[in-house]
Order: structure tokens, then C-alpha cells, then sequence
């Protein structure tokens, strides 16, 4: 965490997101997600979510994005298929 936060130090207070909750982004992660990959998401927001409270928001946000990139990855998608062991 401290690579984390030297590498991306705080900015000023700003506005900030409207809120939602881990169901809804669980939700919208799920329905972004191909088939084979939707029951995953459960697992990966599940795990951010365990951790969130001990992390800066920012690296939190940044995780989000990561399971967001993999689930729409059509490479990650094939290594998938072909070795569901990978996570």
C-alpha cells in the first residue's frame, strides 16, 4: 500500500461519485460480462470488498477498473476457457 500511495500521492478534496453499492456494481459487472466469465465476478468483487476499508479509495477504484478490463479481455476471455485455474 505504501508503493501505492507514493506512487499516486492524495489530490485535493473534489466532488464526489454518486453513490452506489457493491450489489449494484456486482451487478453491472456481471451484466457487462460474457456468460462464462459472470460467475467469477461474485468472487472478484467479493474479494475488493473484504479488503476495501483498509484501502485508499483510489486503490480501490484502480481494482474495480482491473476486474473491468478482465472481464470485457477477449484474450483473457481464451485463457479462460482454456484454463479456468488461472485466478
Amino acid at each position: 500500500m505504501n508503493a501505492f500511495e507514493q506512487a499516486w500521492p492524495p489530490l485535493p478534496p473534489e466532488p464526489a461519485l454518486p453513490p452506489f453499492g457493491w450489489s449494484q456494481l456486482q451487478r453491472q459487472l456481471t451484466d457487462l460480462a460474457p456468460p462464462d466469465l459472470s460467475p467469477l465476478v461474485a468472487d472478484l468483487v467479493s474479494a475488493i470488498r473484504k479488503e476495501a476499508a483498509a484501502k485508499p479509495a483510489e486503490m480501490v477504484l484502480r481494482e474495480v477498473l482491473t476486474i473491468t478490463a478482465t472481464v470485457l479481455d477477449e484474450g483473457f476471455r481464451e485463457k479462460y476457457a482454456e484454463d479456468s485455474t488461472m485466478l
